[in-house]
């Protein structure tokens, strides 16, 4: 053979070589990524299975140690607008449903340290919203928590109210609009079971209803 016949065929050899190399490097690197992206996907998969709840969506006990009494359900006690300042005297305690003061008086959602009057909440719960009504000498602990159950949403409203009986520390209250009737439970504890299960079944089903006060689903 001759020296450049000898010399092309080493060039052909080692570009065959390089070329091979090359091929496995690329099919290397491909694997790596397919690898890297399969790690990835389980990561975030796990992330999203095993995620621990958000303490703030996860306040206080569970219902069988909220000591909360049976719900009581109270008659429509009106719906007509008096004017403001108005005092109106209610059945319920807290109430539930009556005569209140016009739209201009509503509550803002939301948790309130200061008293609200209760012509302009009994308002709010005619457009589906729920109140916590509670003891402001509770704990700390535990006003903080009904507010965290409060703050949950930018919808449903807490305010003191002081004519709550021992040993309990707040009143769930809503306007059931489907039954044209008033319902209400005290609880010792805040919970979020407890919680959840109100507002599925009451918030946003007031007799009046508005866009700003969705149901909800649990």
């Amino acid at each position: 053979m001759s020296k450049k016949l000898h010399e092309k065929q080493q060039r052909r050899l080692a570009e065959e070589a390089k070329k091979a190399r090359q091929k496995k490097d690329h099919r290397r690197a491909n694997l790596i990524t397919v690898g890297i992206a399969a790690a990835v996907a389980i990561v975030v998969v796990a992330l999203i299975v095993f995620q621990p709840d958000d303490p703030a969506d996860n306040v206080g006990v569970v219902a069988s140690e909220a000591n909360c009494t049976e719900r009581e359900a109270f008659e429509s006690e009106g719906n007509q607008h008096v004017d403001l300042a108005t005092r109106v005297q209610y059945e319920a305690n807290p109430p539930t449903t009556g005569n209140h003061w016009p739209p201009e008086a509503v509550a803002d959602a939301g948790f309130s340290e200061e008293p609200i009057e209760p012509e302009s909440l009994v308002h709010n719960q005619e457009h589906g919203q729920i109140v916590i009504w509670y003891n402001p000498d509770a704990s700390e602990e535990i006003l903080g928590q009904i507010e965290d159950m409060t703050e949950q949403n930018s919808i449903n409203l807490a305010a003191p109210w002081d004519d709550i009986d021992e040993p309990y520390n707040y009143v769930l209250s809503a306007w059931d609009g489907e039954n044209d009737e008033g319902v209400q439970m005290s609880c010792e504890l805040p919970s979020q079971e407890v919680w959840d299960e109100w507002r599925a079944d009451f918030q946003g089903r007031g007799p009046e209803q508005i866009p700003t006060v969705p149901t909800f689903e649990g």
